[in-house]
C-alpha cells in the first residue's frame, strides 16, 4: 500500500481493491516534469471546441487516460456541435500549468476530476453552474441535497456537481470486538450504542475497554502499563489537523471577517486527541504509529487497532490477495459505524471528486454540455473508481464491492447503508477548503499535528492560542503579496 499522508497530497494506487479506488490529489507548486503529451484531435466543421484539463485530481493512470480518450472519441463522433479536445498534464506539473494558462487568457473550459484540496489557490476562477443547471434543466434530485451544498461556496456559488464520494466512517475490528464480547457498533445516526448517545466520549470509553497492556490489562484497570500496550482502541490513519478536527465538527481557519479562527469544535477535537495518546492511552503517538506492533504506520492493518477513521478508498488498505492467492489481512471480520457525533452534531470529512468549468469560458452553454455527458458516462466513473455520488448508482457499486471484498475478507457482511448515511453529514466547509497562503497555513498545520502525536507536554491553550496567531500572519502575509 502507499501511505496517504495528508500532506503532499499524492494520488493513490489502491490497486487490491479496483472498485474502490478514488481518491483526492491537490495542489502544491510543482516545477513542471517530462511527462506524456497528447497530440490535440483535430474538429472538423463548424464546431465548438470545449478544452477538458485532466491532471489536477484523477486522471493519468493508464486505464483513466485510455477510458478518457475511449469517451473522447466517441463524443466527438457522435456530436455535430461540440468537439471536446482533451488536455491531459502530468499531476506533478498540472497545477502551475493550469494556473499559467488562466493567469495568461488560455484557460480550459472543464477542469477534473479534482477534489476539493485541488481547487486550493484557484478561489474565484470557476463558473457558478446555477443557470447552465437551469438552462439544461439539469435534474440535481438525483443527488443527496447535502452533496449539493457541499458544492455551494458561500462567494462563488454552485461550482461543482457531485461525482464520486468517499465519505468518511469509523471501522472497527469485528474480531476484536467479539474477543471483548461488545456489541456492533451505531449503523444510523441517531442510534444508541449500549443504551448511550453515540458521542466521541462515548467512542472514547468502548477504545479504554479495547486498549490492552502485556499483561492484559485494559487502560481502565488499575496496574495497566501503557509502556507495553500490545493493542490500541482508536486512530485516525491517513488524518491530519483540519481533517481530524472535521470529525468533531465543520468549520473554518478563516473567520467570517477575514482573520484566522480556531472553531470552539475544532479545540474540543483537538484536545480530546491529545488527551487519548497522552492522558488515557486509548490512541497510539507517533512512534507507536510507526512501530511494527501497528504495522510501520499501517494502524488498521496490523490487527492490532480495535477503530479508526476511515474512508472508502482506504478499505483496500485493510488487506490484500498475497501473490499466492491467499489473503494477506490480519484479521477475518470488521464493518462500518456512523461518526459519533458532538453536542448533538454529526461531522464526517468527506474527500469528493468534482468537475468544474472555467469562469472566462467562452462558450459556458457547451462546456456544460460536455461536462454533463462525462459526468453520466459509466466507463470513465468504472476507470476513476469511487462510490458514485448519483443515489441510483449506489447499490450497484456496493453488490461489486462486496465481491471484490470477499476474497480478501471472505464471509465478512459490511455495512455499505453507512456511506449512504454518512454522505448526509459532511462536514461543510470541508476540511480541504482553500485558505489564504494554504500552502504556509497547511505546514503550521502539519507542525502541530506532528507536535499532538509526539510531546506529551503540549499546554493545549498555548499551543493553540500560538498556532492561531501564525496563522493570522500567513493571512497577512497573503494579503500583502500581490499574487496571493
Amino acid at each position: 500500500m502507499i501511505p496517504r499522508r495528508r500532506s503532499g497530497r499524492q494520488l493513490i494506487a489502491l490497486a487490491a481493491i479496483a472498485a474502490l479506488v478514488v481518491s483526492a490529489c491537490g495542489p502544491g507548486p510543482a516545477k513542471p516534469t517530462p511527462g506524456p503529451t497528447l497530440t490535440p484531435l483535430v474538429p472538423v466543421g463548424p464546431v465548438t471546441v470545449v478544452r477538458w484539463f485532466v491532471g489536477l485530481g484523477l486522471g493519468n493512470e493508464a486505464n483513466q487516460v485510455d477510458a478518457e480518450k475511449a469517451f473522447v472519441t466517441s463524443y466527438n463522433s457522435s456530436q455535430s456541435k461540440i468537439y471536446i479536445n482533451l488536455e491531459i498534464v502530468p499531476t506533478a506539473a498540472a497545477y502551475e500549468t493550469l494556473q499559467s494558462e488562466i493567469a495568461n487568457g488560455a484557460a480550459p473550459d472543464i477542469v477534473g476530476p479534482v477534489g476539493i484540496d485541488g481547487l486550493n489557490g484557484f478561489s474565484g476562477d470557476f463558473l457558478d453552474l446555477s443557470r447552465e443547471i437551469a438552462s439544461a434543466n439539469y435534474d440535481m434530485t438525483k443527488y443527496p441535497s447535502a452533496l449539493v451544498d457541499f458544492y455551494k461556496d458561500a462567494k462563488y456559488g454552485q461550482i461543482g456537481l457531485p461525482y464520486l464520494v468517499n465519505p468518511g466512517f469509523i471501522f472497527y475490528n469485528k474480531d476484536i470486538f467479539t474477543k471483548a464480547n461488545l456489541p456492533d457498533l451505531p449503523k444510523k445516526v441517531g442510534d444508541r450504542w449500549n443504551g448511550k448517545d453515540w458521542t466521541w466520549d462515548a467512542l472514547a470509553g468502548v477504545a479504554a475497554q479495547l486498549t490492552v497492556d502485556a499483561k492484559g490489562k485494559k487502560s481502565t484497570d488499575t496496574g495497566f502499563d501503557a509502556a507495553t500496550i500490545v493493542q490500541y482502541g482508536m486512530d485516525f490513519q491517513w488524518a491530519d489537523a483540519r481533517r481530524l478536527a472535521s470529525c468533531f465538527a465543520s468549520g473554518s481557519l478563516l473567520g467570517a471577517d477575514g482573520t484566522a479562527t480556531i472553531p470552539d469544535g475544532w479545540k474540543t477535537a483537538w484536545t480530546w486527541y491529545y488527551n487519548a495518546i497522552w492522558k488515557t492511552h486509548i490512541a497510539p503517538s507517533a512512534k507507536a504509529i510507526v512501530s511494527p506492533l501497528l504495522g510501520n504506520g499501517s494502524t488498521v492493518a496490523s490487527g492490532h487497532l480495535a477503530m479508526a477513521v476511515s474512508w472508502p478508498w482506504a478499505i483496500s488498505t485493510y488487506g490484500a490477495l498475497g501473490s499466492d492467492g491467499h489473503t494477506t489481512a490480519k484479521f477475518n471480520t470488521w464493518d462500518m459505524a456512523v461518526m459519533p457525533s458532538t453536542a448533538g452534531q454529526t461531522s464526517s470529512p468527506l474527500d469528493s471528486n468534482t468537475f468544474v468549468i472555467t469562469r472566462k469560458t467562452a462558450h459556458p452553454d457547451q462546456a456544460f454540455a460536455a461536462m454533463a455527458a462525462i459526468v453520466a458516462d459509466k466507463q470513465l466513473q468504472a476507470a476513476y473508481g469511487g462510490m458514485p455520488a448519483v443515489t441510483a448508482d449506489q447499490q450497484a457499486w456496493f453488490d461489486q464491492s462486496e465481491i471484490e471484498l470477499a476474497k480478501v475478507f471472505p464471509g465478512n457482511n459490511t455495512s455499505w447503508s453507512v456511506l449512504q448515511d454518512m454522505e448526509n453529514y459532511p462536514a461543510n466547509p470541508s476540511p480541504e477548503a482553500d485558505l489564504p497562503n494554504f500552502q504556509a497555513v497547511n505546514s503550521l498545520m502539519a507542525a502541530f499535528y506532528t507536535k499532538l502525536q509526539t510531546s506529551g507536554k503540549v499546554n493545549m491553550v498555548t499551543e493553540m492560542t500560538n498556532l492561531q496567531a501564525a496563522i493570522q500572519k500567513a493571512f497577512v502575509q497573503a494579503s500583502a503579496s500581490p499574487n496571493p
